[in-house]
């Protein structure tokens, strides 16, 4: 069992990483005009995205129940499995969404931005310094995604003098989405849940 979680976990973190590069590649193409060869890869992408939400879950759910101890400082392995589980559904949403309205720019762009985010939350949180602040409650590891998130708000009217309000709604989303996996983590109908699937 441990070893399929291994390879459970090995494939996602592959998954994790080919998100990234494609993130900053499909960037890249859009950046210097080819936007049919953005397109094609795009489907790949979303085939990626998917297969990230089911590997994301399985592993968060195996590693809740088989090493409870390494989730301690993060409000426990119940806790954590909300705010992964979470994660996972709000990543597949954003992506959705990003996908419907691949023909719109100004959708697109800040779901597909949106998304990476939530997905590496994880990531940030076990950064240097970082991972200090990402400990804390009642955020948690979603605390420094969230404050990158509102980086790039501030940024965008820094340089733009002006809101992308598809990025300020989705932005808002995932704020609420965060408070809710806290609320829901901590609800004593999650913890009967939460107990019947770790154990």
């Amino acid at each position: 069992m441990r070893t399929n979680e291994t390879h459970i976990r090995s494939l996602y973190g592959l998954a994790m990483f080919s998100w990234i590069i494609l993130f900053l590649v499909q960037s890249v193409l859009i950046w210097r005009g080819n936007r049919r060869l953005h397109v094609r890869i795009g489907v790949a992408g979303a085939v990626l995205a998917g297969s990230m939400v089911v590997l994301g879950s399985v592993t968060a759910t195996l590693s809740a129940r088989h090493n409870p101890e390494s989730y301690q400082m993060l409000g426990g392995p119940r806790f954590f499995l909300a705010t992964m589980l979470g994660e996972m559904l709000c990543f597949g949403i954003l992506v959705g969404i990003a996908v419907i309205y691949r023909r719109r720019a100004e959708i697109h762009r800040p779901m597909m931005l949106l998304a990476s985010l939530m997905i590496i939350s994880g990531s940030l949180g076990r950064c240097p310094y970082i991972e200090a602040f990402a400990i804390k409650p009642p955020l948690y590891v979603l605390g420094p995604a969230v404050a990158l998130g509102a980086l790039f708000l501030v940024l965008q009217w820094g340089m733009t003098r002006a809101f992308n309000r598809w990025y300020a709604f989705g932005y808002a989303a995932f704020v609420t989405a965060s408070c809710l996996f806290i609320a829901v983590g901590h609800s004593s109908w999650w913890d009967k849940i939460a107990g019947a699937i770790v154990g």
